[in-house]
């Protein structure tokens, strides 16, 4: 007997095997029961869901003899003979797609069906057709004889002309849920006595991308291979990276173990893993790392705004993968961005590191200036933290949206335009959260920053001096102290309390106070 593969044997041939489809289903069954037949149907939806598979099924239910609850019966005369029948034309548009074809289709039309009540046209991938196939299909889908039946399927509903959409009942098909696609392997693996793990099953499941046709081709070519279907043997015959292989290169993060992410970098790029693959894999896990963070605020070493910028990254290297360098040594530099050096974990030349900084920052500051409000590595931990109280207290005396935006706009273009990595790499770290005409207010998501981030805060504010021409005065603060910050600026707000500036000084312990006036609801955008 002929071999036939996988996603040909088990097609459905009934609506009740159709899986991941229930409302289009319903549907359309109620439609066959109350006799509410439309002319024209389109069917939209990811490639592999079920959309001609499930046309073919409403054609044989349609002109089923004795349909059972809107279901074909399967068992007279139309139905076991439904692969021959020639009342059901199936066209494929994308090799049909010109105006002739269309005509001669149209001059069929108006011939009785042989057998069935009704003549069904399942066109696919109807986006195809050129513009004057559409239009002369438009003229047909407007008055068709009562005996015809149009269904369109498509991949892209977008390319598909309004005027032929209008005329059409429209139904979208969803990807079908993994835990749907892995019972449906299951059962099938079953029938073939197909050995495989249930990590497998899942992994078939999630390289299909919500197509049952995929998963079932797929298992189809590793079910070729003697042994049992395991991880190591889709990794090895696909030339993937499973969603386990993912989440270790995000735990060498989340561990700060650049060697152990170089050294599967580098597997990868000799397995010759499909880069767009992996790296679409990576955006929508960390995706889900950062809705989690945003839900339950768990802590890693990664915030909320690390993941974004490394999903921003990783989505803009995808348009860098055909110029003339390795698509790897692109991965590579966008996750070493997220590793601190400050870890043990971290081999490398930490010397190089200090004479490269301090090269970058002499470039920038020529003289070395120590201002009256410097704050030097040795300042105590009392007068960095009266320091970080001043500051935003200072700042909330006449804090208002209007700075806070042109705060943010200014730090946003010094970035994109400084050279001074050590700066760029700690305002990249950070949000503007507060802002006034003297004072900002920035909050970084690594807790470990937030001393060394102020100290530095007088290199940071020359360099912004020169950059943008404007004085400001910074003060950095982590996710915590700023969530604390702002509960108590909301509970003054509503107790009217008067802020008033406190005066700093050399060593930011004398202190003297000027009255101001209160402040209002529009100072400060609540984040």
């Amino acid at each position: 007997m002929k071999y036939k593969v996988l996603y040909r044997k088990y097609r459905p041939n009934d609506f009740e095997n159709i899986i991941g489809q229930d409302y289009i289903i319903k549907t359309l069954k109620n439609s066959i029961i109350h006799n509410n037949i439309s002319h024209a149907y389109i069917f939209s939806g990811p490639r592999g869901t079920g959309k001609t598979t499930t046309a073919k099924v409403f054609s044989k239910a349609i002109n089923c003899l004795e349909p059972i609850d809107g279901s074909p019966c399967g068992k007279c005369a139309f139905c076991t003979n439904f692969q021959e029948n020639p009342d059901i034309i199936e066209i494929d548009a994308a090799s049909n797609n010109g105006v002739d074809e269309i005509r001669g289709l149209i001059e069929n039309i108006k011939l009785a069906p042989t057998n069935g009540k009704y003549k069904v046209y399942i066109i696919d991938e109807v986006h195809m057709l050129s513009t004057s196939a559409f239009n002369a299909l438009l003229l047909t889908l407007e008055e068709p004889p009562a005996h015809t039946i149009f269904i369109l399927a498509t991949t892209n509903i977008e390319s598909v002309p309004i005027t032929i959409l209008s005329r059409c009942q429209r139904f979208d098909f969803q990807k079908i849920k993994i835990v749907d696609i892995v019972a449906r392997l299951k059962e099938i693996c079953k029938i073939e006595n197909i050995a495989i793990d249930e990590e497998a099953l899942k992994e078939i499941a999630y390289l299909a991308e919500g197509g049952m046709r995929d998963a079932l081709s797929l298992l189809d070519q590793l079910s070729k291979s003697e042994e049992k279907i395991t991880l190591d043997l889709i990794e090895k015959q696909i030339k993937t990276i499973s969603q386990k292989g993912i989440n270790d290169l995000l735990q060498t993060i989340e561990d700060n173990d650049i060697n152990r992410c170089l050294e599967l970098i580098n597997e990868y790029r000799n397995r010759a893993v499909d880069y767009k693959s992996l790296v679409k894999k990576i955006i929508e896990i960390i995706s889900e790392k950062a809705k989690n963070f945003k839900r339950n605020g768990q802590y890693s070493r990664l915030q909320f705004t690390d993941y974004k910028n490394l999903i921003f990254s990783l989505a803009d290297s995808l348009n860098k993968i055909n110029i003339n360098v390795d698509s790897y040594t692109i991965l590579e530099m966008i996750l070493l961005e997220y590793f601190n050096e400050d870890d043990s974990k971290l081999k490398i030349n930490k010397e190089n590191t200090k004479v490269i900084a301090e090269e970058t920052q002499n470039e920038e500051i020529n003289v070395e200036v120590k201002p009256e409000n410097h704050i030097d590595e040795d300042v105590s931990n009392d007068n960095l933290e009266k320091f970080i109280e001043i500051r935003i207290n200072n700042c909330f005396v006449e804090a208002k949206k209007s700075y806070l935006e042109n705060a943010k706009k200014e730090f946003n273009d010094y970035i994109l335009t400084s050279n001074n990595g050590k700066i760029k790499s700690t305002l990249e770290d950070s949000d503007v959260v507060a802002a006034s005409s003297k004072y900002v207010i920035l909050k970084t998501s690594n807790k470990h920053n937030v001393d060394s981030s102020n100290k530095m805060s007088l290199e940071i504010e020359k360099s912004l001096k020169k950059a943008i021409g404007k004085e400001y005065k910074l003060v950095f603060i982590d996710d915590d102290r700023w969530k604390d910050e702002k509960e108590k600026y909301i509970l003054n707000l509503k107790n009217k309390k008067v802020y008033e500036y406190i005066e700093e000084d050399s060593n930011l312990l004398e202190t003297k106070t000027v009255l101001n006036d209160v402040f209002d609801k529009d100072k400060i955008e609540i984040v």
